[in-house]
């Protein structure tokens, strides 16, 4: 005890009393709700009421539900269709044929099969049911082979030019041509405008050409080749495991003059 001025201060008192602490400016009580994030901004989600917010709902065409009755898996029937909304295939594009292999592949492959043929530069293909078989036949053959040998097969340099479009797009104005493009080789003409297979050239008037780059395409051969005479179609053979030509084409010309001034100018 301490004793002054006649009253007794008790340390024992003082030491019980809890002293008021001072807080830091930037520090504010949990208990105020104006201190939590997006305080005044709209409602505060946490991340579990995020994951399970509804998603956008899918649009599907009135084809989606054939696909399901047909017996695709949902997945699948989700990816061909997305590809129908694209613009990019009709169902009424599809044979039996295509759908039934579709049908026969695993979802993973199937789905890697339509992401390749989204993918694909379909403006001069005419038979898109013929083409999707043929990415589907080259996955297969794909999924065979070695990873090693796979890897040989697909082109290392994502530069490689393709075919100029706009060239060979005024290339077909000018000449009224048809380019029908398949994963086994792209054919321009055949027959020309103002004829019918009747008329088909005769024997030896088909041309080999070979040594030809793999990244020429008819934007540059066509104006080589017809100087030499009037071509009645250019088949130029396809690679479909690495997307680029083999390297060799067969040119038919209307008559065998064109044909001879063709070897003659490749010699």
């Amino acid at each position: 005890m301490a004793e002054g001025n006649g009253e007794a201060v008790s340390n024992e008192t003082e030491l019980l009393e809890p002293k008021e602490e001072q807080m830091d400016e930037d520090e504010v009580p949990l208990s105020d709700p104006s201190s939590l994030p997006n305080a005044g901004g709209g409602d505060v989600v946490d991340e579990a009421t995020a994951s399970s917010s509804p998603r956008e709902p899918i649009v599907h065409t009135e084809d989606f539900q054939k696909l399901i009755d047909y017996g695709l898996n949902e997945k699948v029937a989700d990816k061909l269709d997305e590809i129908y909304v694209k613009g990019k295939l009709a169902h009424a594009d599809l044979d039996e044929r295509a759908l039934d292999a579709l049908k026969e592949f695993q979802v993973d492959g199937a789905l890697a099969v339509l992401k390749q043929f989204l993918d694909s530069n379909l403006e001069h293909v005419s038979n898109k049911s013929a083409y999707l078989c043929g990415v589907m036949k080259t996955y297969r053959q794909k999924s065979k082979m070695p990873p090693t040998a796979t890897a040989a097969t697909t082109p290392t340099n994502p530069s490689v030019k393709g075919p100029d479009e706009e060239k060979i797009k005024l290339i077909l104005e000018r000449t009224g041509y048809t380019l029908d493009v398949t994963t086994g080789q792209r054919k321009y003409g055949g027959p020309p405008p103002g004829c019918d297979n009747s008329s088909q050239p005769g024997s030896g008037c088909e041309v080999f050409v070979g040594k030809i780059p793999k990244d020429l395409y008819e934007d540059e051969l066509i104006p080589l080749f017809e100087k030499c005479g009037k071509i009645w179609d250019l088949r130029l053979m396809m690679d479909p495991m690495t997307g680029q030509n083999r390297g060799y084409a067969f040119i038919t010309y209307c008559d065998r003059n064109g044909a001879m001034e063709a070897v003659k100018q490749l010699v």
